[in-house]
């Protein structure tokens, strides 16, 4: 193993996010710290923004031609007529919907409350760009890496031996350096890339002289695909195109055996992820159906319970099986599997406004428990199993003993279930009610500490990403149910209120950023812009120019984050949309016929 590199002298602003709010120094390497490394947390420094050319000002922006006014402000051509290109440089459409990829861009949260700062340009070397996280932060508990990694400098993977002895970008393997590389970036960063997996165990395989012990390709393949753009190595980002290839192909082949189904399984999650992101929707569509199907006729929606180690679920063919899991570890990376594509089907169908693929009264399948107690086999585990149906049985607790058993994944599936439902816009009073019922059952069981604000080191008040992750999803299904209601020919007040305790929470991150930058997040930026536009209009048609003014202003705020996003173009597309509604006559906020969805 290579040997870690000395701890230079960290300059002003070096630090990384993580250290910066536990106090502790940052070793500043990059692209991940050694204090996060070692902790399996998510590392982001903040981007250097460049200030080389002036912002646009609001009347330059409505100058530029805007895109007509969608029906609805996030009702976008699932199928376009073109535009498929993976390229990233293609420029932004206001009526069509850029998938996210499971690449995530983090937020510089210093420009939350700065003045809006100008989109990078083509030309510029950045390859996050064009790119949105799919997922929002994967929250949970944290795993230890294994021996010998658990103290590995990534940044020494990079020096000189593998710069020196780079392979080939035509050859058919990558080197072990450059595996471990791609490996560490994805395990290091795996609660934002993809499909959470118990990474001992995967290092167990990974070294097992048993072919058929060992993660098939297409699963190490998916991994590189999701992590080589991360990569500062420019031979392995120049393979993305062959590690796509290669797990495509590969999970066709992963199928003919009851051995390596399941990390084709996993692999096409990943792929799904990363053919939305690039906004080739169709080829996305059909993996995901392949791989839903795939995950039902092998049982993973029907896992009995968190100790269900017997249970065997046959597939078409008699002589075709999911083998057994072995250990409640193995059983639990079903379990978290599983999860993670429920959760990447529903942030596609909530982007795109379609109904789930997934028979929610079919799925039997226990919500993911933090990783430790699979790992000691704690005494609750036949005991205190949590289903996501159990937000809507107000007969159920999520709290039937006093120990914690739902990690914070647990609670944000439940939220992302509740805001697609929402999301389809029930008409019926009893459903919306229903609906209702089960938001504030669910906001009732979410522990404390997923509540409250925190102190950052100057003593201001803050909020941990994940929190506040959290709470913009569930804030935003509320308010999307109470906008449901078209014939008060307003606003609905409860929905205002709603909307600016969302943007109240943006204030709070402050320093401490959302984490990646993910489709949730525009989603609920681009509604909350909608709504204010909506009641600012209004309020100006009514002769009230000041009130108005200040929903102008939070509208403004809203706008300047999205600009400094710009580069992606799914944010490109959502501000133009807000921009285009904001220069639309305010017949159309006042007239029943014509009031904007929200």
């Amino acid at each position: 193993m290579p040997a870690a590199t000395k701890t230079r002298p960290l300059a002003r602003g070096d630090a990384c996010q993580a250290c910066k709010s536990r106090k502790v120094r940052c070793p500043a390497q990059k692209p991940a710290c050694a204090n996060c490394v070692r902790k399996n947390r998510e590392c982001i420094y903040q981007p250097v923004t460049r200030r080389d050319r002036a912002p646009l000002s609001r009347s330059e922006s409505n100058e530029q031609a805007h895109p007509p006014i969608p029906h609805h402000s996030f009702s976008y051509d699932p199928f376009p007529q073109s535009g498929e290109s993976s390229s990233s440089n293609n420029a932004p459409s206001g009526s069509s919907f850029t998938a996210p990829s499971q690449n995530s861009y983090s937020l510089d949260p210093s420009l939350l409350l700065a003045p809006p700062q100008p989109a990078m340009t083509p030309n510029e070397d950045n390859w996050m760009q064009g790119m949105v996280g799919l997922l929002p932060p994967m929250m949970g508990s944290l795993q230890d890496l294994p021996a010998p990694w658990d103290s590995v400098d990534i940044t020494a993977l990079l020096g000189g031996q593998l710069a020196g002895n780079m392979q080939d970008i035509n050859q058919k393997e990558l080197s072990e350096i450059e595996r471990d590389h791609l490996l560490l970036l994805y395990f290091t960063g795996q609660r934002l890339m993809g499909v959470d997996m118990h990474i001992s165990s995967f290092y167990k395989r990974l070294q097992s002289t048993e072919p058929l012990e060992r993660p098939h390709p297409c699963l190490l393949n998916a991994i590189y695909l999701m992590t080589c753009r991360q990569s500062p190595l420019e031979s392995l980002r120049k393979q993305e195109k062959t590690f796509f290839t290669r797990a495509k192909q590969l999970i066709d082949e992963a199928l003919a055996s009851e051995h390596s189904i399941f990390d084709a399984i996993r692999a096409g999650t990943m792929v799904v992820t990363y053919l939305f992101g690039l906004n080739r929707q169709r080829e996305g569509w059909a993996i995901m159906g392949q791989t839903i199907g795939l995950a039902v006729a092998v049982g993973l929606d029907r896992i009995e319970s968190s100790v269900d180690l017997d249970n065997i679920t046959k597939m078409t063919a008699a002589e075709t099986y999911l083998p057994r899991a072995t250990t409640h570890v193995e059983l639990a990376d079903r379990i978290y599997a599983f999860w993670t594509l429920y959760l990447v089907h529903k942030c596609v169908c909530v982007g795109f406004e379609l109904s789930s693929g997934f028979d929610l009264g079919r799925i039997t399948t226990p919500l993911p428990r933090p990783w430790e107690e699979y790992e000691t086999a704690d005494s609750h585990l036949s005991t205190c199993d949590r289903r996501i149906t159990d937000i809507f049985d107000s007969t159920s607790t999520f709290h039937s003993c006093d120990e914690k058993h739902i990690p914070e994944f647990g609670y944000l599936l439940c939220a992302a279930e509740l805001m697609h439902q929402v999301s389809l816009r029930p008409k019926e009073r009893a459903e919306q009610e229903r609906l209702e019922s089960s938001l504030k059952m669910l906001n009732s069981n979410i522990p404390p500490e997923l509540k409250k604000t925190e102190k950052d080191e100057e003593g201001r008040p803050t909020i941990r990403s994940d929190t506040a992750t959290l709470q913009l999803i569930t804030l935003c299904t509320e308010m999307f149910l109470y906008s449901l209601d078209r014939s008060l020919g307003r606003p609905d007040p409860r929905a205002l209120e709603v909307a600016r305790r969302i943007l109240g929470i943006l204030h709070l991150l402050k320093d401490s950023g959302i984490g990646d930058i993910n489709v949730f997040a525009i989603i609920i930026w681009v509604r909350v812009a909608c709504l204010l536009v909506w009641e600012s209009k209004r309020l100006e048609a009514a002769g009230d120019a000041f009130t108005a003014a200040s929903y102008e202003k939070d509208v403004q705020f809203i706008c300047n984050t999205l600009q400094n996003m710009s580069h992606i173009k799914l944010a490109a597309s959502c501000l133009e949309a807000i921009q285009s509604l904001w220069a639309a006559d305010v017949s159309i906020f006042t007239s029943p016929n014509g009031l904007p969805e929200i």
